[in-house]
């Protein structure tokens, strides 16, 4: 009678003992489930920055080339595709250091300090997407934020981007070569004195704006606004060009050239 009330015990315990270890791996399995919930939805909402892979050498000369990160819902930006395929390639014995900036108002323009100050570049040309038109060579960056909403759903703090700073400041780029070589080269493109008033207007202007001891002050600088990818460009008494990611990196490719061989 003891020997199989002790067994019953035993099997008793041994069910407890079993019972318990899967509850506790239950409590991992759940533990870990949530982890990976919550990482995927840091993941979303996260903008993505792709920093440059070019490390940064002794006596060498750099040209830093920025895109953007898609916005507005869409899956690409035209310049990002323009530029990607820069990165590491050297022009006119100065090689290019291409990186991806977020739609997200002043970090943008933080990142692009940052790059300015590790690779000191001797040029900085940084495009941006504007609509189904002609490729835009930028003049005058404003001093001005219209209210719409990044890519992390917020607005800008003010309608200005500079409490210090001018009005408006220009480019340090030769706009009539850089617009002379995409003409020779069958890309429509035109000269804008308005960079608009979202991201692409306050990255020109800190890019113009940006002093300090860590940024060389005569380094040439500027915009370039791009269509988006395959939209179709018309202009008068000119077949229309479509904007595949071919001719996007032939007008990155042009403009960098004219830069890099005006040095």
């Amino acid at each position: 009678m003891a020997e199989r009330l002790w067994a019953a015990g035993e099997v008793n315990s041994s069910s407890f003992q079993t019972t318990a270890g899967w509850k506790q791996k239950i409590k991992i399995v759940e533990t870990l489930v949530n982890i990976l919930i919550a990482l995927l939805l840091l993941s979303c909402f996260t903008p993505s920055v792709v920093w440059a892979k070019t490390k940064v050498q002794a006596n060498q000369k750099y040209i830093l080339v920025t895109g953007f990160e898609p916005f507005g819902g869409e899956k690409t930006n035209g310049s990002w595709e323009a530029v990607q395929h820069l990165d590491g390639t050297v022009i006119a014995n100065k090689k290019v250091v291409v990186c991806q900036l977020p739609v997200i108002w002043e970090k943008a323009s933080e990142k692009l300090a940052a790059l300015i100050r590790e690779y000191h570049p001797v040029a900085v040309v940084a495009f941006g997407e504007a609509g189904a038109e002609p490729v835009r060579v930028e003049i005058v960056a404003k001093n001005t934020r219209d209210m719409y909403g990044d890519n992390a759903k917020k607005m800008p703090s003010t309608d200005f981007i500079s409490a210090s700073a001018p009005p408006t400041l220009r480019t340090s780029l030769n706009t009539d070569v850089i617009t002379e070589r995409l003409h020779e080269g069958g890309i429509p493109v035109t000269l804008s004195q308005d960079a608009g008033g979202y991201l692409c207007n306050e990255t020109f202007f800190n890019l113009m704006n940006f002093s300090g001891a860590e940024i060389t002050l005569n380094i040439r600088r500027g915009f370039i606004h791009v269509p988006p990818l395959n939209a179709k460009v018309v202009m008068p008494d000119s077949p229309a060009v479509s904007f595949d990611k071919a001719i996007l990196e032939k007008t990155a490719d042009i403009v960098v050239r004219a830069v890099a061989e005006g040095l």
